[in-house]
């Protein structure tokens, strides 16, 4: 992200309503603002003061924070640089003469020895005030009071409260936790709290002020009511702390784009700020042994506590407790937390005490802790397992790390169920039951590193070489290892293991069924028809029974496997998985199992459903911080988004997610297909090739079968594009045999109509017709639009390699006519320009017409190539026109492009970008960045700037 701006003032209306009111009252003299560290007492002096004080005329003081200062040294600094006039000094102001040797001629004489040391302060104290109001100071601001010297204050009293013909006011501003001298606080008081002062306590900032504060810092997004609350928690809405922490988590994750994001947990371990921690390491110094053993006692306890559950951990008296709780009370480190427990006032200074504890004395006051909370009648079980762990007692953590880990699950807790299982499984010594129940429950989707895999596939291989286990025990086993390799992307090992598990889990059926549906999604390279079905229906009759508790997770994979190969009835499946309202322990599935659905409408050309599906999952993985299943929805919808016709910035997100992908030692294949189709459109065909030959590399078994095909298909076009219709034949043979295998013509969409066209070009009429008629009876028809458009596109070509020109000129309008139901813009002016080419010399003007058409489609589809090919024949045809430029789509420079004013109408509607998205069927992503792109070519910075703007937007004429 970009670097944070500098904070707004806000939240302080009604304290500057006070410092006003008591300004423009000629009897106040004094007034005392106070504030813990932070607070924003300087700030709001800065932003006050000077307006409510009238301008000209004050004079500001900063004490330095120095252990001894030197007499009223902030006083002299502040003036010296100010010579008086001579003229206006009277005969007294020979009294300051020691304090200013730099004015030695311009001052009056030395004064004669005074009485006594009372009479000589009392006469400077005269000297500075004449001085004060001859260079027209009528406000003295003295800031960081608390760091003021006793002469320093001892001089404004008095200035506060003597008489004269121009009185000058005094305003202090001062730490609660740190005040000057009790004594002098007692006489500052009275003056300011009587008829003729006022105090202003300055207190924390509210969420509401909060979310401004954080708005006036961070762009876009991350100007969040989320992140504000986050950040509110975290300091409760101490301003100085709030900008530390967003200036030094924005650092982090400019720092490690790919491990630090804005997310509860980056926010959580953020350091108390350095100005903190010096202001408690100074008032915990002042502590007695006991008040300081106390506050350790609670920092590693880390919750609100009793006086009586202090003392068990202190092992102090309930009175020795209680005196040392009111001694941190008065040090401004402790606060009451309601129902007689007390706490501290923010998590920071939490953090800052707990950073003290020495190390011996943290554990053992963790296993006292422990201790005492585990002979309560319930023990908290969260807590409990929290400080057996950090006492060094892994045997006693592990007996309720597991509860823990539930109860996280239980409330969608994703990140800190994963830590612990991955813990429980890989540190601690598991029977292969409890291992299995264990890695079964992981949430793997949270995991950001492959090591993390490999740490449990590694503790998982080892239980199953043990000769003792079970048929069963090792079947579970198997399973679960078969699950981690799936994530580490080894498909065969994993397709190995799982055949293995599936007859060792005969006992268990619903495990079985889950395993044979596995097991079908990874052998479909090398599996018949009749054999995947026989899977698919056992998979289906071992799972009629679902419990509860997976029933989603189980109804999901059976969903995506029936679809995935070409079965209707898995939309029936699909319809059983809910996009709202969905259990806690489900949410992880419905994102995955959601995400999948729309991945496989994505195939059958059912993209509103993709659209529909894709958005409910996306709700669901960023709400609840699903990192892994975020990446593979960015993927599917930047696909969606190619076919349908969504190209504007397509290519440059594509990289940017290679990119982030190459930065973390992976990739993503699907993107990369994408990249290359958008490559090949703009005519750079020689690195989409090497880029489709990368991906095609890699095992069969990861890509998927609808990713090879897509691979192979769009080589096949390049060769067929280069002259080479043998060699399209060649690159479409292996995958088309598979198709036939399979039976699954679903996966043919792009490579059966390149596979005709090449036959067509090599002589092979007959062969070509066999193909469409194999694929007509595959497909059956109605239920899978792309694959239906696909075999209208090969009946034209047909009829169009048979001299039928008016029947393939119908033909090819029909097969337009779906591709644009889908939609796929792309493939239907294909349609429509091999429609044009069928029209007889005859209709010379309306196939100029509408070529020229054809034209100015792919010209702000971005189709470059194609348009070149069309902009030729029309050229040849003496219809001259323009070549449309190497880019393609339509630049739309200073202007919003169409789709940048769908959605800045939205912002403009108080619309959030996830709302957005799911309004305009887009990832978050894409709104994010036609956001800022609409802000950039608006010249504005914030969402209200950009409404405002939005209302002032002219109608485009070339919107449509």
């Amino acid at each position: 992200m970009d670097s944070v701006r500098s904070p707004a003032f806000v939240g302080r209306d009604l304290e500057q309503q006070w410092l006003r009111e008591a300004l423009a009252r000629g009897s106040t003299r004094l007034v005392v603002i106070e504030g813990e560290a932070g607070i924003g007492k300087s700030r709001f002096v800065h932003e006050t003061v000077p307006e409510a004080a009238g301008g000209d005329g004050v004079l500001l003081l900063r004490c330095p924070p120095v252990a001894t200062p030197f007499p009223m040294g902030t006083l002299v600094e502040a003036l010296g640089p100010t010579p008086p006039d001579r003229r206006r000094l009277g005969r007294l102001a020979g009294a300051l003469r020691p304090l200013f040797p730099e004015w030695l001629d311009i001052l009056p004489e030395a004064l004669p020895p005074a009485e006594s040391g009372a009479f000589e302060r009392h006469r400077l104290f005269r000297a500075l005030a004449e001085l004060v109001r001859t260079l027209g100071v009528h406000t003295v601001v003295l800031d960081d009071a608390h760091w003021a010297d006793d002469a320093t204050h001892e001089f404004l009293l008095h200035l506060a409260t003597v008489d004269g013909d121009a009185p000058v006011r005094v305003v202090e501003t001062w730490r609660t936790e740190e005040r000057p001298d009790p004594e002098l606080v007692a006489r500052i008081l009275r003056i300011a709290a009587g008829s003729t002062g006022r105090v202003i306590p300055l207190g924390p900032l509210d969420l509401a002020s909060t979310e401004k504060f954080v708005a006036s810092m961070l762009h876009g997004p991350l100007a969040s009511p989320r992140v504000a609350d986050l950040l509110h928690r975290r300091t409760q809405g101490v301003p100085l702390l709030l900008e530390d922490l967003i200036r030094t988590l924005n650092d982090q994750v400019r720092a490690n784009p790919g491990e630090v994001r804005w997310s509860p947990a980056s926010i959580g371990a953020l350091a108390p700020p350095a100005s903190l921690r010096e202001s408690v390491a100074a008032r915990t110094e002042r502590l007695t042994p006991s008040a300081r053993l106390t506050g350790w006692a609670l920092a590693v306890l880390a919750e609100p506590a009793t006086v009586a559950l202090l003392a068990t951990v202190t092992g102090l008296d309930h009175q020795e407790a209680g005196t040392a709780v009111d001694e941190l009370m008065a040090a401004h480190l402790l606060s009451a937390a309601g129902g007689g427990e007390i706490a501290f006032r923010h998590a920071l200074v939490l953090d800052a005490v707990a950073d003290q504890v020495p190390l011996g004395e943290r554990s053992r006051l963790h296993a006292r802790a422990a201790a005492a909370l585990g002979a309560l009648p319930a023990p908290p079980v969260v807590r409990l397992a929290r400080h057996l762990k950090l006492s060094g007692d892994l045997a006693g953590w592990a007996r309720y790390a597991e509860q823990v880990a539930d109860l996280a699950l239980g409330r969608a807790d994703d990140l800190t169920a994963a830590t612990i299982l991955l813990e429980l499984a890989t540190v601690t010594v598991q029977s292969p039951a409890d291992l299995t129940r264990i890695v079964a429950k992981i949430p793997f989707a949270v995991f950001r590193s492959v090591d993390q895999y490999r740490a449990v596939e590694e503790v998982l291989r080892r239980v199953a070489e043990d000769p003792t286990l079970s048929r069963l025990d090792q079947g579970r086993v198997r399973w679960q290892l078969a699950r981690v390799l799936i994530l580490e992307d080894r498909m065969s090992e994993a397709a190995e293991e799982t055949q293995r598990a599936v007859p060792l889990l005969a006992d268990e059926p619903l495990l079985a069924g889950q395993a044979m549906i596995n097991t079908v999604h990874l052998s479909w390279p090398t599996w018949s028809l009749a054999t995947r079905q026989a899977w698919l229906q056992q998979a289906a009759r071992l799972l009629q029974d679902r419990d509860p508790g997976s029933e989603l997770r189980l109804t999901s994979d059976l969903a995506t496997v029936l679809l995935r190969f070409g079965s209707a009835d898995g939309w029936r499946e699909a319809a059983r998985i809910p996009t709202r309202d969905i259990e806690v322990r489900d949410r992880l599935n419905a994102a995955r199992g959601l995400g999948n659905i729309g991945h496989c409408a994505l195939i059958w050309g059912r993209y509103a459903t993709a659209r529909t599906a894709l958005s409910a999952a996306f709700d669901l993985a960023h709400t609840y911080d699903y990192p892994v299943v975020s990446s593979v929805l960015e993927d599917i919808s930047l696909h969606l988004d190619y076919l349908e016709g969504s190209w504007e910035g397509l290519r440059e997100r594509a990289a940017a997610l290679v990119a982030a992908a190459r930065s973390l030692g992976s990739d993503r294949l699907e993107v990369e297909v994408v990249a290359a189709r958008l490559l090949v459109a703009e005519g750079e065909s020689d690195d989409a090739r090497r880029r489709l030959r990368a991906v095609l590399d890699h095992p069969a078994s990861r890509l998927g079968p609808e990713l090879v095909m897509e691979a192979r298909a769009v080589l096949a076009e390049v060769a067929l594009a280069g002259g080479d219709p043998e060699e399209a034949l060649a690159l479409t043979q292996e995958p088309f045999s598979l198709i036939e295998r399979t039976g699954v013509w679903l996966w043919g969409t792009d490579l059966v109509p390149t596979r005709v066209r090449a036959l067509l070009l090599t002589g092979s009429e007959e062969e070509a017709m066999e193909v469409v008629d194999a694929m007509a009876a595959g497909i059956g028809g109605g239920s899978a639009p792309a694959a239906d458009a696909a075999l209208l596109s090969c009946r034209a070509l047909l009829a169009h390699a048979a001299g039928h020109l008016s029947e393939a000129r119908d033909l090819h309008r029909g097969a337009a006519a779906a591709w644009r139901e889908l939609p796929r813009p792309h493939e239907e002016v294909r349609e429509l320009e091999a429609a044009a080419r069928c029209l007889p010399e005859s209709a010379r003007q309306e196939a100029v017409a509408e070529l020229r058409d054809v034209l100015r489609r792919y010209t702000r589809l971005g189709a470059v190539v194609h348009g070149e090919r069309v902009a030729a024949v029309l050229r040849t045809a003496g219809a001259g026109t323009r070549v449309p430029g190497r880019r393609g789509r339509k630049g739309y420079g200073a202007r919003l492009s169409p789709r940048e004013r769908e959605v800045v109408r939205l912002v403009a509607a108080g619309e959030t970008d996830s709302a957005i998205a799911a309004k305009l069927f887009k990832s978050p992503n894409t709104v994010q960045s036609q956001v800022k792109s609409a802000k950039h070519k608006l010249g504005v910075s914030t969402r209200a700037e950009l409404a405002r703007a939005a209302a002032e937007l002219a109608p485009d004429d070339d919107e449509a």
